[in-house]
């Protein structure tokens, strides 16, 4: 039971710590304040449950691919090497790109 209450008043702590940047359709991305850079959290519209999500870096190969399981998706880049990338979101004919840039 604590462990849950730890879990949830993290989960609050880190989602409440972020700048949302509203976008058309009920699409967000978010942008971590300077505490966690190496996250990056996007919220798709309901159509892109069970999507495909890849991520690719500035050469484009791909560096993962896993299917989205619920609107939102927290990414985090910490391990990850200075580079742009690229994250797409794609389901049928339907895709939506972001771009996160690891500093």
């Amino acid at each position: 039971m604590k462990a849950l209450l730890l879990a949830s008043a993290l989960l609050l702590a880190v989602t409440s710590s972020f700048a949302t940047e509203g976008m058309p359709g009920g699409e967000s991305a978010v942008a971590a304040s300077s505490k966690h850079r190496s996250l990056f959290v996007f919220k798709a519209k309901k159509k892109f449950v069970g999507a495909t999500v890849e991520i690719y870096s500035s050469n484009g190969s791909m560096i993962t691919s896993q299917h989205l399981q619920k609107r939102k998706m927290i990414i985090n880049f910490s391990d990850a090497r200075f580079d742009t990338y690229t994250i797409r979101i794609a389901k049928g004919n339907d895709t939506q790109e972001f771009h996160y840039v690891k500093k």
